[in-house]
């Protein structure tokens, strides 16, 4: 494989990541893998190690990770989504006649409390 910055031959090898952590045991720390584009991350891989190539003229390195999991939508996927489907029915207060979501078991305005038959 050829660099893609300077366009030399790679060297093949072993892509690892590596997490030092120094609060000497106070939590675990582990390595987590991931892509970003224009600053939203589209997926992740908890892999340690990947196939890997290095160009020993300019310094890039760049892994091959395989099993990553999306964790957003990317490329024709990345559609505008309809924001009305999770949105809950509504339901009215008697006293002060606001609006809320129906799951609430009293009124956040006033407090009054909506009996369950």
């Amino acid at each position: 494989m050829d660099c893609m910055n300077c366009g030399k031959p790679m060297i093949q090898g072993e892509f690892r990541m590596e997490q030092h952590s120094t609060d000497k045991g106070i939590y675990y720390a582990y390595p987590m893998a991931a892509w970003y584009q224009d600053g939203i991350k589209y997926c992740e891989t908890p892999q340690r190690s990947a196939f890997g190539f290095y160009c020993p003229d300019c310094g890039v390195l760049a892994g091959v990770f395989r099993y990553t999991k999306p964790v957003n939508f990317f490329g024709t996927f990345n559609a505008d989504l309809d924001d009305t489907v999770d949105v809950l029915p509504m339901k009215q207060c008697p006293e002060c006649e606001q609006r809320f979501d129906i799951d609430y078991p009293r009124c956040p305005y006033c407090g009054y409390v909506f009996e369950s038959i």
